[in-house]
């Protein structure tokens, strides 16, 4: 009996021996694959980004909070057509499914980690097979009257457990919290763009009202002079060729408005797609404040230097995510090509009962473990490590290519916003020197020192740099919609935002 327990204790000691050496070479497996988790940073430090922006900085460049851009415009229609496109969005909606999925697969990666553990319950009743009686030649069965029943009671626990002794699974669980973080990025940038969008719908169609409403006036005062121009021919003062320019030059306004009010009418369109709210509903939302088209913004601006604006972009973070992620696939793949150690093991009580009879007792066992030894596939598992490699490329160049995307966007940006800045400026000057042309004519005409037709000139003038003035700050207003979604929207990789709590 002490040579059985002493066996058994060696045995165990060779079993707990083997499990620390694969521990230990799953430890050393670890540190060995710890360089697929730096191919992605040495891929974004080689990346080339401008050491400072080509195009003139707004506001000096001081470096602001964008979370507060939409407020800043007091403006309570946009932020409620905010607000409903960004519930209605597909993408944002379809944003939120890929971080379940991205969360779905984090658990799974980290439960590949562990140990998997089953319980059992179970409960049986037997009876012994009745013993064979021989009467006159013949086997019958004998009586069940004298047989035993047996009860079997037991409960228990399996486990089983395979060992990351070349430290893929590790990498993956790494790649797999990376990848959740990345779809929540995504979140915040399709919100971003659904943003951006209605926006750029909202102040579009804000600028065609107020252009619709300077044609109708145009229209009014070329109607009314008309008027006068019929009485004085009918006066004999004019002639009957002043009175065909100004009915042309009204037919010609006219014609403009009618141009103007079906782009009006587009916009409101487009409004209700965005929002998945009613024409109605849109129409009287837009009818109940004053849009004010001449306000400043003074929230957005952004630091001289490129590279801490395009880290905050989320587009940027998760395609480095997918390089972390294109990495981990290759660690996987060459740990496949090592041997895999899975370890195993029960415990359990056992009951037994019978007629006379008892007993109960611990049962358990460690083992077996098994190594399995990839030795021959066809060239299967190398190939899929090339596949692997080539793909880590293609994320490689996908992230430089989102990185020179992302400078060209902001770079734009700037540089639109600058040029309308600067054209508003002189815009404000033609402005106000042909409306002083415009009302000097107007009144040289009504004193007989000019015609008809240098008055339709001079409001020809006027008019279009009206027009002109209203598309450069619709073109400003864009200007900055476009920089705000180039610079990522306020988000930042530290304040990690999450689509579950929305």
């Amino acid at each position: 009996m002490q040579k059985q327990k002493e066996g058994a204790v060696r045995n165990n000691k060779r079993m707990w021996l083997l499990v620390m050496i694969s521990l230990q070479l799953n430890a050393c497996a670890v540190f060995d694959f710890s360089k697929f988790q730096l191919m992605h940073k040495q891929t974004v430090d080689a990346v080339q980004v401008p050491e400072k922006w080509h195009a003139t900085l707004p506001h000096d460049g001081k470096v602001e909070n964008l979370a507060s851009f939409w407020a800043q415009y007091d403006d309570a229609t946009l932020l409620h057509f905010i607000e409903s496109a960004q519930t209605a969005s597909e993408s944002i909606a379809a944003a939120k499914t890929r971080i379940a999925e991205a969360k779905s697969n984090r658990v799974s990666t980290r439960a590949n980690t562990l140990p998997t553990i089953d319980g059992s319950i179970s409960a049986s009743r037997s009876v012994q097979q009745p013993e064979l009686v021989g009467t006159g030649g013949q086997a019958q069965f004998g009586s069940l009257g004298g047989q035993t029943a047996t009860n079997n009671y037991s409960v228990g626990a399996q486990a089983a457990w395979e060992l990351d002794v070349f430290g893929a699974n590790s990498v993956l669980l790494n790649a797999a919290e990376r990848q959740l973080s990345a779809t929540e990025a995504d979140w915040h940038e399709a919100r971003v763009s659904v943003a951006a969008e209605t926006a750029t719908a909202y102040f579009n169609q804000r600028f065609c009202q107020l252009q619709q409403a300077v044609l109708m006036e145009e229209v009014q005062s070329l109607s009314d002079s008309l008027k006068a121009t019929e009485a004085s021919i009918r006066a004999g003062f004019s002639a009957e060729a002043t009175g065909n320019l100004a009915s042309a030059s009204l037919a010609n306004a006219k014609l403009q408005l009618n141009t103007q009010e079906a782009s009006c009418a587009i916009g409101i369109k487009e409004l209700v797609a965005l929002t998945a709210l009613t024409e109605e509903e849109v129409r009287n939302q837009l009818a109940s404040q004053t849009f004010v088209s001449d306000m400043t913004v003074e929230r957005l601006s952004i630091n001289q230097l490129p590279a801490d604006v395009i880290k905050q972009r989320p587009d940027i973070y998760s395609a480095e995510a997918a390089l972390v992620n294109a990495a981990a696939n290759i660690a996987g793949r060459k740990a496949a090509k090592y041997p895999r150690v899975a370890l195993n093991g029960s415990i359990g009580w056992l009951w037994l009962t019978g007629v006379g009879f008892k007993g109960d007792g611990e049962v358990w066992s460690l083992g077996p473990v098994t190594v399995t030894l990839p030795l021959y596939d066809g060239g299967k598992r190398q190939a899929k490590l090339e596949a692997t490699e080539v793909a880590y490329e293609e994320s490689a160049q996908r992230y430089r290519s989102k990185v020179r995307h992302a400078v060209k966007e902001v770079e734009t940006a700037l540089v639109n916003l600058h040029s309308a800045k600067t054209k508003r400026e002189d815009l404000d000057v033609a402005v106000k020197g042909y409306r002083a042309a415009f009302k000097a004519t107007e009144i040289k005409v009504n004193a007989g020192f000019a015609n008809l037709i240098e008055l339709e000139e001079s409001r020809r003038f006027a008019l279009q740099a009206e027009i002109n003035r209203l598309n450069v700050q619709q073109s400003s207003y864009n200007a900055w919609i476009s920089l705000y979604r180039a610079v990522g929207g306020g988000w930042t990789a530290k304040h990690q935002t999450s689509a579950s709590n929305e």
